[in-house]
């Protein structure tokens, strides 16, 4: 038996299409493999399978982060073999829990996972954001340089089309930089955004379905992508809170049906009455753990485009669009915008007004509602004002 381990960078180990994990495998000396995440997702183009290194504007850097992780890992090795004890499975993961106090990426997740006061959305982008400047490079505090801050933006921007997303990603790593300059960590002129300004801009138009296409989709044949879609579109419920659905959430209260619960993204209360073509979708499942056997996001979100091709809707129809339609929708029919609003569970009536900006036939109704001039009273004929004689 070998008293020292192997170790390999691979990628795509599962055989996955698109873009996959690279990863370091351990040959442990009792025979064993162990497998270490690097963080890292790449396409087939963005590595060298020969060199097992990944290619592309940013390889260096990368390449870099993965060495620095076996390094480690050695390192906690050769301390081991000095007392004579192999490494395991156990004492990797030891290696790899020793916590760098000069990690900016490690200080954003231990303050994200302690902060009460935002919502698990909200955690959750946070400690995306954090992946992300560890993908990039950017773990150290010493790395927040004003040049790998441009060198990320370019960085998040190959994925991040909508500049909105990419300014979030900015405010939050400001957020969490600004943190650290309070419990004086840094200084505050190493703030690399003090020289760096990232613009908001726009978010882009949201698509929704107008009302032919909405009764298009209601008049198809029952499946359980077409229940799913149309059960969103009476509730405007997201898909994520959609899956979590169970009979609990439901409340009878006579010959009315109520849908109960808390978004899964802002934790906020929502209540929705169920109408008779709501109550019938989920009345169709009554025999499943689910209120309704809704699919993973990837696959409902492909069988709605297919969904939305049987019907000649030759929008993009995603679970998205259908949340974006429910709202719209439902101001069309004239539901007031804060029971939208409740309905939506948005924790910000700000956030529902966006839907009634998008209404350009109510604007126009309301326009001309506001400016209409009253009938003239002209007299008949026979009244008809006569011309004073001189």
């Amino acid at each position: 038996m070998r008293n020292y381990a192997t170790y390999k960078i691979v990628w795509n180990r599962k055989g996955q299409t698109g873009a996959a994990l690279v990863q370091i495998e351990i040959l442990l000396p009792d025979g064993k493999q162990k497998y270490v995440g690097t963080g890292l997702k790449v396409t087939a183009s963005e590595w060298d399978a020969k060199q097992r290194q990944i290619t592309g504007p940013f390889a260096t850097r990368l390449n870099n982060q993965i060495a620095e992780k076996i390094a480690k890992i050695r390192a906690h090795e050769l301390a081991l073999i000095e007392k004579n004890i192999r490494l395991t499975a156990n004492e990797v993961n030891i290696a790899l829990e020793v916590v760098d106090a000069g990690s900016f990426v490690a200080f954003m997740r231990a303050q994200a996972a302690a902060r009460k006061n935002i919502t698990n959305g909200t955690r959750s982008l946070h400690l995306r954001v954090a992946d992300r400047l560890e993908q990039h490079g950017i773990i150290r505090f010493t790395d927040l340089t004003y040049l790998n801050i441009v060198s990320f933006d370019q960085f998040i921007s190959k994925e991040l089309k909508a500049q909105p997303s990419r300014y979030k990603h900015h405010q939050v790593v400001k957020c969490y930089i600004n943190m650290a300059t309070k419990a004086q960590i840094i200084d505050y002129y190493s703030n690399p955004y003090l020289n760096f300004n990232s613009v908001k801009g726009k978010h882009k138009i949201r698509t929704r379905l107008d009302d032919n296409e909405i009764e298009a989709l209601i008049k198809k044949p029952a499946s359980v992508t077409r229940d799913c879609a149309v059960f969103q579109l009476f509730t405007g419920i997201t898909h994520k809170d959609l899956e979590q659905l169970t009979k609990n959430n439901l409340r009878r209260d006579g010959s009315d049906v109520w849908l109960e619960g808390l978004r899964k993204k802002s934790g906020e209360m929502y209540t929705i009455y169920l109408l008779p073509e709501a109550v019938e979708i989920i009345d169709r499942y009554a025999g499943h753990d689910k209120l309704i056997p809704c699919r993973d996001l990837w696959a409902y979100n492909r069988d709605l485009k297919l969904l939305a091709a049987r019907c000649g809707i030759s929008k993009e129809l995603s679970t998205y669009v259908l949340r974006h339609t429910a709202a719209t929708w439902m101001l069309r029919k004239g539901v007031p915008i804060t029971t939208i609003s409740s309905i939506l569970g948005h924790n910000k009536i700000e956030t529902t007004l966006i839907y009634a900006k998008l209404e350009k036939q109510i604007m126009k109704e309301q326009m001309i509602s506001a400016f209409a001039k009253p009938p003239e009273n002209k007299p008949r004929n026979s009244e008809q004002v006569q011309p004073e004689q001189s």
